[in-house]
């Protein structure tokens, strides 16, 4: 099941975006979950959690905002490239990963 907009807004950083911009982190975010496999009970939970790191990331590498003559500088880092330990909704969602989506590795074999 997909996450809220007004879940999301109970993030207090996210609450002065858009809804229609919190939509497209939770579509983006859900492709994402529904592709894992998360236990159904579970799976808002991450969809929440992902889509908010996804929506925090957006303005990462702003490192200064000015009103006056409207400045904005930018870091030379992507953190984007750098994953979702950048962010404690990211981490959030790794831990959920860890603990609910089962690691497929080799062979699995069923003996009858």
């Amino acid at each position: 099941m997909k996450t809220t907009v007004e879940k999301m807004k109970a993030f207090t950083e996210l609450s002065s975006l858009p809804d229609a911009s919190i939509e497209v982190f939770i579509d983006d975010a859900f492709l994402v979950v529904k592709k894992k496999k998360f236990p159904e009970d579970v799976e808002e939970m991450a969809n929440r959690y992902l889509a908010a790191h996804l929506a925090t990331m957006t303005n990462k590498n702003v490192v200064m905002e000015a009103v006056g003559t409207l400045k904005r500088q930018y870091s030379d880092k992507n953190p984007l490239a750098e994953g979702l330990s950048t962010t404690p909704y990211g981490q959030k969602y790794l831990e959920l990963e860890r603990d609910y989506v089962k690691k497929r590795k080799g062979i699995n074999l069923v003996v009858i």
